[in-house]
Order: C-alpha cells, then sequence, then structure tokens
C-alpha cells in the first residue's frame, strides 16, 4: 500500500484531499442556495411590476445581481477545489501505477504487450481522474440542485410540483439502462485503444525494419485497419451517449409543458400568482442543465469504471520473482563465489535449462559457450535472478540467491546483456546508470516535489557530470570498454546524446556503452552476455586485453559465441539443449575432440582467409 489507500477502490484515493473535496461540496451547496435567489426576486420583481411598486424594483435588481455574483463566485471556487483534489489523485495514482510497475519482473514484461500498459498509463488514468473531478462535481451538483429546488417549488404549489416531477422516474430508469451499455462500450473502446497503441509502439521502434523490407504498406494497412476497429467502437459508444442527452431533454421539457399548462390554468384561476408561475419556471431552468448533464455524467462514471477496472487488473498483477527472507547480503563481504546445483528452467513443456551444475570459485573467470539457443541467456537470467528459478539451485557465496533481498543480489552483480539498451541521455549518463547516477533529481526540484506532495524527498544520486567533468569512474570503464577512439571522434565526448535507444551509434559502440555501464558499477561478479558479439575482432581483442585488469581478483562469466574470446578463462562450460556436455580448459576441450572443439574449428576456419581454406581443402 502507497501513499494513497486503494482498499476504497478508486475512490479511496480521493482520501487523502477530503478537506478540497470538502470545500468544494460546501461551495455547490453555497451555488445552489444562492442560485434559488434569482428566481425569488425574478417573482418578487414581477408581482411589484403588478401591484405598481416600482421603488421595489430596483433594489430587487441589485439582489439579482448579488446572488449572481455570489453564485458566479461559490461555483468557481467549487471547480477549483474538486478538480485540484482530482488532479492530485490523478498524480497518486500514476506514481502508485509506475511505481508498482517497477517491481514487476521481466517476464510479466515479456508477456504484456509495452503500447497496452502506456495507454493503461494515460488514456485510463486520464478517464479516471475525469471521473474523479467532472464526475463528483456534477454528481454532487446535481443532488443539491434537485433537493433544493424542490423545496422552493414545493412551497409554492406542492401538487404543480408532483405535476412536474413526474417524467423524473423515467429518467432514473433510462439512466440505469443506458449506464450498463455505456459501460461495456467503454471497456471495448479502452482495450482496442491499448492494441493500437501497442501497434504503433512496435512500429516507431522497428522503423529501420519496416524500411529495409520495404514494409511501408503493410503496416499502414494493418494500422489503419485498427484504427477503423478503433473508430466503430467509438461510434458505438457515441451513439449510446448521443442518446442520452436527447431523450434526458425530452424529459426535461415535459416538465416544462406541465408547468406552463397546468401553472397558466392556475393564474387564470387566481390559485397562484402571476409572479409565482415566473419563479417555478426559474426554478425549472435551474434544473435543465442537471438534467441534461445527467448522460454526460453517467457516460463519465461508467468509462471511468471501466477504466478503473483495467487499472485494477494491473495492481493485482504480481511478480514471480520476489525478495529473499534471508537477511542481507553486505556488498564488501562479497567475494563472488557463484555454485549452480542441478538447475532447470522450463518454459512450458520444454526444458530451457535441464538439470545445469558447475561451480565458479571466488576471483576466477568461467566462459560459457554453446550454440545458438542452448540456453546460455536463461542461465545468467537466473543467476542475476531476472527470471523465476527453485531454491536451493543457485549460491553466491554460499548462500541461496532465492533468499537474498534482490536490491542487494543485483547490486552485487554488474550486467552486460547481448541486446545492449542505452537511455536517451548523455553517454556518461548511460555508464552512470550503473552505480546509480546519471539521472538524478536536481535538489531544488526535489524540494519542489516536497513541497507540493508532501512526500518524502527522493533519494539524490551522485550527478555524472562536476562542473563539465565526468565523474572519474565512467572515465575509468569507458576506457576499459574500447570507448576512449570512439569518443575522441565525437563531438561533445562524454557529453554526446545517444538518442532513443542509443540509435546515433553503431550496434558495438552501443555494445561498448553497456559494458561501461557494468564495469563502472565495481561489482564482484562481473556478467557480460555476448556482449562484444557486434564489435569487430580487433576492437574486441583490445577490450579483452584492458578486462584482463578490470577481472583481476573478480568474479567473472562470460557468455560468447566466439570462441576464442573466452579460450583463457579458467574454465569453460558448453551448453548444448539445455545441458552441460562439456566442462573444462580450453586445451582440455579441444584435446576431446567433442562440441567445443567443432565449434572452435568451424569459427577458426570462418575467419581465415580465402587463400588458407584453399590450402585446408586441398
Amino acid at each position: 500500500m502507497t501513499r494513497a489507500d486503494r482498499s476504497g477502490g478508486a475512490w479511496g484515493y480521493l482520501e487523502r484531499y477530503r478537506a478540497d473535496i470538502g470545500g468544494g461540496v460546501v461551495m455547490l451547496l453555497l451555488t445552489n442556495v444562492l442560485f434559488l435567489g434569482i428566481p425569488v426576486t425574478t417573482g418578487m420583481t414581477v408581482n411589484a411590476l403588478q401591484e405598481g411598486r416600482h421603488d421595489d424594483v430596483p433594489i430587487l435588481a441589485l439582489a439579482m445581481v448579488g446572488f449572481a455574483i455570489g453564485t458566479a463566485i461559490t461555483r468557481i471556487l467549487s471547480r477549483i477545489w474538486i478538480f485540484n483534489a482530482a488532479r492530485a489523485a490523478e498524480y497518486d495514482l500514476r506514481s502508485d501505477l509506475f511505481r508498482h510497475l517497477l517491481g514487476l519482473d521481466l517476464p510479466w514484461y515479456r508477456a504484456h504487450p509495452t503500447g497496452d500498459v502506456m495507454s493503461r498509463l494515460t488514456n485510463d488514468v486520464q478517464t479516471v481522474r475525469a471521473m474523479w473531478g467532472a464526475g463528483v462535481l456534477n454528481v454532487v451538483n446535481t443532488a443539491f440542485a434537485f433537493a433544493t429546488v424542490l423545496v422552493m417549488m414545493i412551497r409554492v404549489d406542492p401538487w404543480l410540483t408532483l405535476l412536474a416531477c413526474l417524467p423524473y422516474p423515467t429518467i432514473v430508469f433510462l439512466g440505469r439502462v443506458f449506464g450498463r451499455r455505456v459501460y461495456k462500450t467503454s471497456q471495448a473502446v479502452q482495450a482496442q485503444l491499448g492494441a493500437l497503441s501497442n501497434e504503433i509502439q512496435e512500429d516507431l521502434t522497428s522503423i529501420q525494419a519496416i524500411k529495409s523490407y520495404g514494409l511501408e504498406g503493410v503496416r499502414k494497412e494493418r494500422f489503419r485497419i485498427s484504427s477503423q476497429k478503433l473508430l466503430e467502437k467509438n461510434m458505438a459508444l457515441t451513439r449510446v451517449r448521443g442518446q442520452l442527452g436527447p431523450a434526458f431533454a425530452a424529459l426535461g421539457a415535459l416538465s416544462s409543458i406541465v408547468v406552463l399548462y397546468v401553472g397558466g390554468r392556475s393564474v387564470m384561476r387566481g390559485d397562484i400568482e402571476l409572479g409565482q408561475l415566473i419563479e417555478m419556471s426559474g426554478y425549472l431552468a435551474r434544473l435543465v442543465w442537471p438534467t441534461l448533464a445527467l448522460g454526460w455524467m453517467l457516460s463519465l462514471l461508467q468509462r471511468g469504471r471501466a477504466s478503473w477496472g483495467r487499472l485494477e487488473a494491473l495492481f493485482g498483477e504480481t511478480a514471480t520473482v520476489v525478495d529473499g527472507t534471508g537477511g542481507r547480503l553486505e556488498a564488501a563481504a562479497v567475494r563472488g563465489g557463484l555454485e549452480v546445483k542441478d538447475l532447470s528452467v522450463r518454459m512450458g513443456e520444454r526444458a530451457i535449462l535441464d538439470h545445469v551444475s558447475f561451480a565458479v570459485p571466488a576471483g576466477t573467470t568461467t566462459a560459457i559457450v554453446g550454440r545458438t539457443g542452448g540456453g546460455k541467456s536463461t542461465l545468467v537470467e537466473a543467476v542475476c535472478r531476472l527470471i523465476d528459478i527453485p531454491p536451493g539451485a543457485v549460491f553466491l557465496d554460499g548462500r541461496d540467491v532465492t533468499s537474498l533481498p534482490l536490491a542487494d543480489l543485483r547490486s552485487a552483480i554488474g550486467y552486460a546483456p547481448q541486446e545492449a539498451f542505452l537511455f536517451s541521455t548523455t553517454i556518461a549518463d548511460n555508464v552512470a546508470f550503473g552505480y546509480g547516477a546519471g539521472s538524478s533529481i536536481p535538489k531544488a526540484r526535489a524540494d519542489e516535489l516536497e513541497r507540493v506532495t508532501g512526500a518524502g524527498a527522493p533519494a539524490l544520486t551522485p550527478p555524472a557530470f562536476v562542473d563539465g567533468v565526468p565523474d572519474s569512474r565512467i572515465v575509468a570503464a569507458a576506457e576499459a570498454a574500447g570507448l576512449t577512439r570512439d569518443l575522441a571522434a565525437m563531438p561533445d565526448h562524454y557529453a554526446t546524446v545517444v538518442g532513443e535507444r542509443g540509435i546515433t551509434l553503431s550496434g558495438g559502440q552501443r555494445q561498448c556503452v553497456a559494458l561501461a555501464r557494468a564495469i563502472a558499477s565495481d561489482p564482484r561478479l562481473l556478467i557480460l552476455d555476448d556482449s562484444l558479439s557486434s564489435v569487430d575482432a580487433e576492437t574486441e581483442r583490445v577490450i579483452l586485453d584492458r578486462l584482463e585488469k578490470v577481472l583481476a581478483g573478480r568474479t567473472a562469466l562470460l557468455i560468447s559465441h566466439r570462441v576464442a574470446a573466452v579460450k583463457n578463462a579458467h574454465q569453460i562450460v558448453v551448453l548444448d539443449e539445455g545441458k552441460v556436455v562439456e566442462h573444462g580448459r580450453h586445451e582440455e576441450l579441444l584435446a576431446r575432440g567433442g562440441l567445443y572443439a567443432e565449434l572452435y574449428r568451424t569459427q577458426i576456419l570462418a575467419a581465415a582467409p580465402p587463400t588458407a581454406l584453399s590450402e585446408v581443402a586441398s
């Protein structure tokens, strides 16, 4: 549970702002009470003119002006307080959602489209906020309007009031019928909007592949079809909402017709005065907007309910990878010894890892090699607990990793994945993410957030630059990752902005930045998952030479398709179809003539010049 109490459902988020909501409700009550003065003074003015009391007219006119000004002021204040409370609650909801999403694990994100999640964070949250703001305001205002107006109408003529109210039970019935239809169609609209958002997100992030294969026409047609589906669902919702307004307006008009006809006959008989009939007409005019707004308000509430249902489903998602309860892991005490015991990971009926076992002594380097799809990356994710694993399968310094807090475990590991992801900021910032810098909130902004929200200021992290100079850890990590030559060719050096997902850099440069990020964290266990696959052979050799100094006294797990890149490891584990098929040093594995030797010979032949290949063939 966070700042807002979700046990109260969508409305629990307004609990924190009950003072603002209460103030807005009081202003709405005053608005409706003050408005009553206008029909009263209007009727009194008509009677005064009929009776020749002309001196009373200016005073009554000034009273009407005063009531109108008071109504305007209280109406404005009610909107300010209620709408501001809704905006603040929206901030809490969006923050809670993002905090919850950060707590979900990698398998969840692989199973849920990013576009749909983004749609819930944006469109659904805004719809719920509209329910809190305009919805609350109109519900309260409608209730007060009917309550106060009916009291004044009964004061004038109870029988005429009863006749005028006869159409309203039908309005309630129609509201229930249309409300259910609006709820269902709103759910369909939000679901289709999420699907469309996901397609757009996929197309924009894969624009290079789309253009490379000339798929612009295909993707445009796919977008057109999805947009047409959204249009059809929106039109269905619009048709339902469009029927509400005219239906309620027609029923409201019946009340006016009844008052004019029956009330007019009463005036002719002398049962009531003309001023009282005009006063009754003024009261009915006060109910015109609340009556017309009933349809829009019901639609707003039902759409908000539908969106809240989607958000509540998101809140209901839980991570399969959870914190261990076996006590803290002190970073200073970590030596980096790793042991894998009979580890199995399955995806459906398929065994990705099948009873894998090996040990990595602290301070040594172990290489994991094998064919594509052999389970190497899954093994790395298991060690980092990015995926769920059974207890008793992976140990760090003799402690079961499933018993360790996730933050402690991952702070002890430096991980450079094969698919290097870079944030849309500078190179220095991207490297500094490795030790918690690069995305710090300025102190002035943190103080402002604390003042506005009342929450504790976010934890500040050290900046990547100090007086325009990058942190020494960034420089050292960049040198070790082989970035020095590339940085020298860039106009802004460490301050170069890499663009979205690092699009301005080559694949090899992105991998080097990700490698530098892992090194900058100064981990006791460094895991490189084929993180040099996109660099050329010469750059790879330079980086590997520099990594020898970085790896000295540090435990390392190297994943690589290039056998030549791992031949100097203390031990090599060969995976094939999720199983350990070989285990030993480079020379030993070559002598056995197994899968490792086959991979080595294949890569040597592939790298040999044409003349050498001719000699081999002859």
